[in-house]
């Protein structure tokens, strides 16, 4: 019998789900007060944070950069 989480999903028993991009578009949605205009502009834009890059590219593979910006952002750190 296999443990759960050892059945070829990549991720170690116990850990952390690994961000998607619905988390990044809620955590967008979330950091705008709800307003998802606001929400997509922003991650259409290019972001310093990034490396000039825009949230919505980089969410694609790296979803947990754009959430570690918005916590930075949500801190009041903006680089």
């Amino acid at each position: 019998m296999m443990e759960k989480g050892l059945e070829g999903d990549g991720e170690a028993p116990g850990a952390p789900p690994t961000p998607t991009e619905v988390d990044v578009w809620r955590a967008t949605i979330a950091m705008f007060g709800g307003d998802r205009s606001a929400a997509e502009a922003w991650l259409h834009q290019e972001s310093m944070g990034l490396g000039w890059r825009r949230p919505i590219d980089v969410m694609e593979q790296e979803a947990q950069q754009v959430l570690d910006l918005i916590v930075r952002i949500d801190h009041g750190i903006y680089t």
